[in-house]
């Protein structure tokens, strides 16, 4: 696939929020989703001491990145393909742990614009929808003509959190007996013809959930978030500091989940006289509340009004 780098668009959410949550003085920064590197950048110039290390399932967004790193801020940055779970490796091969680390889990304004992506429902383009388009998985496509009613409707419920996920799921299957769906513009047209014109919402697309939950299944994208979150303390400095960013529901619940989780010190039942779990606490959450966008910002990029961001810091070695 052609790499169109140089091009490559895409306006980072919540930069000044993030820069407010940086620990004092940071030396190592990483990166998990580079995307046009907006956030890298930022946090580049903030912190010119600092060695920043990054990964990026979209080999787009890696080859952008990489050429806007290395022209602005040459010998600090190394960055590398990868999806969530394929980051240890890397992690492990730089052998380092860091002070800050950064996750937007955002689609890009690159990737939506795109038609030949395939995530978009108001581009016609081929049904694909992969973060990475020239890996072995199955495309959206491919994945339409194998899945069974049963599964896509879970999917449609559980990732789309679809309340017309069985109507939907019932009409594809029906459908692809005669015509196999093969772009965005057949599935969105099927999807919107599907739900009755009363439950259209004003400014809400109707196939809008069903692509949602849709991406999720091609890139599993909450499997790959729930690693992640679990490997991301181990490469941690004490003190440092984790931001993830997320955009619906379903990304913001397991990370909201799994700071509690870590803050806690303890994970008995309640009614035992003492505690047998053996469990410390591992830090704390900056903000018990997720940080959103301002006025301001929303109405400079309207994609900023969904985004959450949630800080967690690590024990310092003192604690």
């Amino acid at each position: 696939m052609e790499t169109p780098s140089g091009d490559f668009q895409h306006v980072p959410v919540l930069v000044e929020e993030i820069l407010a949550n940086l620990p004092e003085q940071p030396r190592t920064l990483l990166d998990c989703t580079l995307g046009g590197a907006g956030h890298s950048s930022a946090l580049l110039h903030r912190c010119p001491e600092a060695q920043l290390r990054g990964g990026d399932r979209d080999p787009v967004a890696v080859d952008a990145s990489k050429q806007r790193l290395e022209a602005r801020f040459p010998g600090r940055t190394e960055v590398r393909q990868a999806r969530f779970s394929e980051l240890p490796a890397y992690l492990k091969l730089w052998g380092l742990r860091y002070d800050f680390v950064i996750a937007d889990l955002g689609m890009s304004s690159e990737q939506l614009q795109r038609a030949e992506r395939g995530f978009s429902f108001l581009l016609d383009g081929p049904l694909d929808m992969r973060m990475d388009p020239n890996s072995p998985d199955l495309n959206a496509a491919q994945l339409l003509r194998k899945v069974n009613e049963h599964e896509l409707r879970r999917w449609l419920r559980e990732y789309g959190e679809e309340r017309n996920a069985t109507k939907i799921a019932r009409t594809i299957i029906e459908h692809r007996r005669t015509n196999p769906i093969r772009t965005t513009a057949e599935l969105s047209d099927l999807v919107a013809s599907t739900i009755p014109r009363r439950f259209h919402k004003p400014g809400f697309h109707p196939a809008t959930l069903t692509f949602q939950a849709l991406r999720i299944a091609v890139n599993r994208e909450l499997e790959e978030l729930e690693t992640l979150l679990k490997i991301l303390p181990d490469f941690l400095n004490p003190g440092g500091r984790m931001a993830i960013i997320s955009f619906h529901s379903l990304e913001d619940r397991p990370v909201k989940k799994l700071f509690r989780e870590w803050e806690r010190p303890c994970a008995c039942p309640t009614d035992l006289p003492y505690c047998i779990c053996g469990k410390q606490s591992i830090g704390r959450a900056v903000n018990r509340s997720p940080i959103m966008a301002t006025e301001a910002e929303v109405s400079d990029n309207p994609r900023s009004r969904s985004a959450k961001l949630r800080v967690f810091e690590l024990k310092k070695s003192s604690d």
